[in-house]
């Protein structure tokens, strides 16, 4: 029996991907360093640059994380982009699409000095008009905002669904499931603010859920684009009855009868 795996030979991912870059990711990266997670930030550059505050209907002022300090945050996690301004996309043009999402990952890479190769959209409209933009821009993945509520790897990247968003009631018992599950390539990612933990009291149930994780053993904590770049991979590979072929680039992971084995790239192991 063969079953594909991820890199170590971990059979399952796991991801959180926040939005907006405010002051809670500060407390939120450290809850993750301590657990050896890895988070995805999404970040509107041009609310950054200007200090863009909001009033939440809690009375919580909500604010954006310094310019300056965006590299020593979100150090060892991925930097994604969330449009340059977080507007309502609805009613705009395609030109006015691509400047939004071309100027956002221009001056992210600028400022971080990184690749920035994820798109995370904000509010809820999202069309095909909006995807051909994301490809455009040269954007390798975009995280709509719809969850899937399953642990499956979504079949269209530039419509990624999240697992699941953070405040819904069942979240433990999604994560617990998670961990038990036995489906192959077997995915969970959560999606929110981090705003939201102060705003709901999450914070302890986001430490329990990140100590289970951690204390798992099987999981492969990565960023979103880590994932998708493996995914892709994994795309590529060449299953018969007699041999596996690793088609791709990268290292990739599979239990042959219970046994952990990886390929590296061009390679290709004959079946007994």
């Amino acid at each position: 029996m063969i079953r594909k795996c991820y890199p170590g030979g971990k059979v399952k991912a796991f991801n959180i991907s926040y939005d907006d870059g405010v002051i809670q990711d500060i407390r939120f990266v450290e809850l993750l360093n301590r657990y050896g997670l890895k988070g995805t930030f999404n970040l509107n550059y041009g609310l950054l640059r200007s200090g863009f505050t909001w009033q939440h209907e809690c009375g919580m002022t909500v604010r954006r994380i310094p310019e300056e300090e965006i590299n020593r945050v979100y150090e060892g996690h991925e930097i994604a982009s969330h449009s340059f301004t977080h507007p309502y996309f609805d009613s705009m043009s395609e030109t006015e699409i691509l400047k939004e999402l071309g100027a956002d990952k221009f001056f992210l890479e600028r400022l971080s000095g990184r690749e920035v190769a994820g798109y995370a959209t904000p509010f809820y409209y999202y069309s095909e008009l909006m995807a051909d933009c994301v490809r455009h821009c040269g954007f390798e993945y975009a995280r709509i905002s719809e969850e899937s509520n399953d642990y499956s790897v979504p079949e269209d990247f530039y419509r990624w669904r999240g697992s699941k968003f953070h405040w819904d009631e069942d979240l433990e018992d999604f994560v617990r499931e998670f961990l038990e599950t036995r489906q192959e390539l077997a995915l969970c990612q959560l999606v929110g603010h981090s705003y939201d933990l102060d705003v709901m009291n999450l914070w302890d149930t986001m430490e329990h859920i990140c100590r289970w994780v951690s204390d798992s053993g099987e999981v492969w904590a990565a960023t979103h684009v880590e994932i998708v770049r493996y995914l892709k991979a994994m795309n590529r590979v060449r299953i018969t009855d007699r041999e596996i072929s690793n088609e791709s680039s990268a290292e990739l992971w599979f239990a042959v009868d219970g046994k952990i084995l990886s390929l590296q790239p061009g390679e290709k192991i004959t079946l007994p």
